[in-house]
């Protein structure tokens, strides 16, 4: 049996929610067994909840170093075996689409870094890199209201974004906060509105171009959210519960034709458009960020 190296390259993609990460995941889980002959593990998010969040809450709790990190090399030799890649998926390290969890103020995912951090020190000694996808708020804040109604009680856009400055957030801002936590990792990062132009190159600089050969994208849109016909019937409702979502979902589901909510006027378009573009800029010109983008066209 060949012996686990050492020191591993551990890749923690992060998500964001609704950037296309479960497609992303998806993808990867089924190219798994080609993927673990060149030597990467694919963990998916139920192993990275049930195995790692609760011990760094214990870190949180102030365990003791050498026990966290005793259990950090006992998950990745019990399910990385040998490989000296491991690719560890859940976009709950960030926090979740629950609006509390998701953003305050001016922050996205206001309390990632601590999040990040605590899982960080169960594996010292490592090559760690954090890949991430970005999406415009304009559509990303309605995508999670959308999927927070899969887990909590309903409640209207505007309450959910109250509080929210969407011309405010920024995916740089966020990644400063990721490299605070983890000063010696590169952040790869890519937009999702680019997503399907750079999956060849998100993979390759993820997994190594001999690796990615073996990656092909699932032909299937994972976790649609709520068409702009479910939103709008939802709201017509007397106190919608979990049960009414899911009927919204399917009496009208989203689809080519039936696109999300638009929430936003042309000028809300206009101005979020722009502070994407800016954030977009400082994102790219982060020393420890690389910014994946489509390729030149000729």
């Amino acid at each position: 049996m060949t012996a686990a190296p050492a020191r591993r390259r551990l890749v923690f993609l992060v998500g964001a929610h609704k950037t296309a990460s479960s497609h992303l995941q998806q993808s990867l889980l089924d190219a798994a067994p080609a993927l673990s002959a060149r030597g990467v593990a694919i963990l998916p998010p139920k192993l990275i909840r049930a195995d790692l969040t609760p011990v760094s809450a214990l870190v949180r709790d102030g365990i003791s170093p050498e026990i966290g990190q005793g259990a950090g090399a006992a998950f990745l030799s019990l399910h990385g075996g040998p490989a000296p890649t491991i690719v560890l998926m859940d976009e709950n390290i960030l926090g979740s689409t629950d609006r509390k969890m998701l953003m305050r103020k001016t922050r996205l995912y206001p309390w990632a870094h601590h999040r990040l951090g605590r899982i960080l020190a169960l594996f010292p000694g490592h090559e760690i890199e954090i890949g991430l996808a970005i999406r415009s708020p304009a559509s990303f804040l309605p995508s999670c209201w959308s999927e927070s109604l899969h887990h909590g009680p309903f409640e209207p856009f505007r309450r959910f974004t109250k509080a929210v400055d969407p011309l405010a957030l920024r995916w740089s801002a966020l990644a400063d906060r990721l490299h605070d936590a983890a000063p010696h990792a590169r952040i790869i990062a890519w937009r999702y509105e680019d997503y399907p132009q750079v999956f060849p190159q998100v993979t390759t600089r993820l997994l190594g171009p001999n690796a990615a050969a073996t990656v092909t994208p699932v032909d299937r849109i994972m976790r649609p959210g709520l068409s702009a016909e479910a939103a709008q019937w939802l709201g017509q409702q007397q106190a919608p519960d979990k049960d009414t979502v899911l009927a919204a979902r399917k009496r009208f589901p989203k689809q080519k034709n039936t696109p999300g909510l638009d929430p936003w006027t042309a000028a809300d378009h206009a101005a979020m458009a722009s502070a994407y573009a800016d954030d977009t800029a400082t994102l790219a010109a982060c020393p420890h960020v690389d910014l994946v983008t489509p390729p030149a066209r000729p």
